[in-house]
């Protein structure tokens, strides 16, 4: 299916959910309503029209590498709106990074047979991510990344199948009213990594996208993420259950980098996110990230029918998840 056709029935689908009423599902929904007001710290809240309350970054943050390091303030303030509060997004309201906004669906979308929506890319087994190719992941000795990790299974663990992956999600809080509107799981082919982004364009494909997630992570001989036995896995988990979807984690090795990179750096850096981490072992610099707690509101607002920055929210998944495969070969080097 062509790029054009896939645009045209996404624009369709949000045409015909969208038009019938000015209000959004989460304006309707109070479970949801309640989880965006959590996301975004409740400064969303009711003043007087010139009220003003400071943001900071954990007010903001819905991602995993948010919810493990420490936040830092982010120098915006959020104002009031006059009427249709819910409506606004946080992109209305705080001055993003330099991104492009788009009014059109995420580019080079794909559609199965069953309807996920996702992008999919390559990468050669040489690219290079910081100081690290992809194919180097090959090469990590499994006696000492079960040892670091403190995980003897590692010691038999055939890498050619891990999956590293990471996630995009409406909030912190767990429950009906968070959605995980972006998955990233990555892999290799034979040839080469294949980039997967599973993408949710409207909350009624949910269960078709939380299905090709699970299958695809019960595959994996490992599932390798940063924060994600605390964080990205629970979002997950709680709505395929919610769907009657069977989650796959309990039959799968999960190494979650954070807790080793963490044993071995910790007092060294400003922290132990995943972006100070990435830059500082293996080099890895974003000049135009946007980040992952302005997530959210991209994806709110492409709910909304506005411009949007889903490519900006698209990259830093990419990023987040090809710096597993780097920090995952750094762990094990002396």
């Amino acid at each position: 299916m062509s790029d054009d056709s896939i645009r045209d029935r996404l624009k369709r689908q949000l045409a015909r959910r969208t038009k019938p009423s000015a209000e959004s599902a989460l304006e309707r929904d109070p479970t949801a309503r309640r989880s965006v007001f959590d996301s975004l710290g409740r400064h969303a809240r009711l003043a007087s029209d010139e009220a003003v309350v400071p943001v900071t970054a954990s007010a903001a943050s819905t991602n995993s590498d948010d919810a493990a390091g420490e936040t830092q303030p982010i120098d915006a303030r959020v104002t009031r709106a006059n009427h249709a509060p819910l409506a606004r997004s946080l992109g209305d309201v705080i001055p993003l990074p330099v991104r492009e906004l788009s009014s059109e669906p995420p580019r080079e979308l794909e559609l199965d047979a069953q309807g996920v929506s996702a992008r999919i890319r390559q990468f050669a087994r040489e690219h290079c991510h910081g100081s690290k190719s992809l194919a180097s992941v090959f090469d990590v000795p499994r006696t000492v990344l079960a040892e670091r990790a403190r995980d003897e299974r590692l010691n038999q663990v055939d890498l050619t199948r891990a999956v590293f992956f990471d996630t995009e999600t409406t909030g912190l809080a767990g429950g009906a009213g968070t959605y995980v509107f972006l998955v990233g799981l990555m892999r290799f082919t034979g040839e080469s990594f294949e980039l997967w982004q599973g993408f949710l364009p409207h909350p009624a494909e949910e269960k078709n996208l939380l299905e090709e997630v699970a299958a695809r992570i019960a595959d994996a001989s490992v599932l390798v993420s940063f924060f994600g036995k605390s964080f990205d896995r629970h979002r997950l988990e709680d709505k395929m259950r919610l769907h009657g979807v069977t989650p796959p984690f309990a039959t799968t090795i999960h190494l979650d980098l954070y807790h080793p990179l963490r044993r071995a750096h910790r007092g060294r850096f400003e922290n132990c996110k995943l972006k100070t981490l990435e830059r500082e072992l293996v080099g890895v610099v974003r000049p135009d990230d946007l980040p992952g707690s302005f997530a959210p509101a991209a994806w709110f607002d492409f709910l909304g029918g506005r411009p949007h920055r889903l490519e900006g929210v698209f990259q830093h998944n990419a990023d987040d998840v090809l710096s597993l495969a780097a920090l995952l070969c750094h762990l094990t080097e002396d």
